[in-house]
């Protein structure tokens, strides 16, 4: 009796060890593998298999894997340009001492130089998102005023014509404040008020792909001033703001004429030979504006 009951219990038993739950296929175990996973793999993955799986989304998940990446909306870089400017027109606070024979005019650009009464200066911009970034607002703000640099000027007077500006910063007005964007009438007049910069509902746009240059001119005939560029963006409903220079680098920097105690003149007197001048003895030979 002993025998044929455990030989009941094992044919009995068979069938329910027997029952396994089958094997998950391929991309099941893919799916429950990445659950299991770190959250940054899955939160960067799905936004790309959803790329693949729901047609028109790939714009939203490219944003959305560079926003967990923590990339920047719209990247700025800035530097000098003084093509902008017609004429030639530096100063530094050092006194160069090379004779006209072996000068050049680095020695006042590399030693802390700024250009004088107008500086040029190019921004570029680039989109790192899929869709369009809306320009808002554009402003300049000045980091450090002093009076201007009095060492030495490089004086060249216009051969050509300069480069277009987009719009200009007139570094004497907001004093502590934020300095609007300008733009100048389409005649070039002068004598003409500038409208502001996004004036009129005219937005500016950045693509992906597709670089940006603004093209700016600031001007002072006061101080020697030290700025940045501050630009408002809106994105996808969310708005965020980028500054040029970064913090990080040095601003930029635009100086009056004054008083100097060397110039090198380019074209000095009517040979339009270039000359070297001692303003401290002889403040009549040398300039005090364009």
């Amino acid at each position: 009796m002993s025998r044929n009951r455990k030989r009941r219990v094992t044919r009995e038993a068979a069938p329910k060890d027997a029952r396994r739950k089958p094997e998950a296929g391929p991309a099941l175990s893919w799916w429950r593998n990445l659950g299991r996973g770190p959250k940054w793999l899955a939160a960067t993955m799905t936004p790309l298999i959803l790329t693949v799986a729901i047609p028109g989304i790939a714009p939203w998940a490219v944003d959305r894997t560079r926003d967990l990446f923590g990339e920047q909306k719209l990247a700025a870089s800035g530097e000098n340009y003084p093509s902008l400017i017609a004429g030639a027109y530096w100063a530094t606070d050092f006194v160069v001492t090379e004779p006209i024979s072996t000068f050049d005019y680095k020695a006042v650009v590399d030693r802390d130089g700024a250009q004088m009464g107008t500086s040029g200066h190019k921004v570029t911009l680039i989109s790192n998102r899929a869709g369009q970034i809306a320009i808002e607002k554009v402003t300049a703000v000045v980091e450090h005023r002093r009076p201007p640099l009095a060492g030495t000027a490089f004086i060249a007077d216009p051969q050509g014509v300069g480069d277009v500006a987009q719009f200009d910063f007139q570094l004497d007005s907001f004093i502590g404040g934020e300095i609007p964007a300008l733009v100048r009438d389409e005649s070039a007049d002068p004598t003409k008020p500038m409208a502001p910069y996004l004036a009129n509902g005219k937005i500016r746009y950045v693509e992906e792909g597709k670089p940006e240059h603004l093209m700016i001119r600031a001007s002072t005939t006061k101080c020697y001033c030290q700025w940045r560029v501050r630009i408002e963006y809106s994105y996808r409903g969310g708005r965020a703001q980028v500054i040029v220079p970064p913090p990080s680098a040095k601003p930029f920097t635009t100086t009056a004429w004054s008083n100097h105690q060397i110039e090198y003149n380019m074209h000095s007197g009517d040979t339009g030979t270039a000359a070297r001048h001692d303003c401290t003895t002889q403040p009549s030979t040398c300039r005090t504006s364009p």
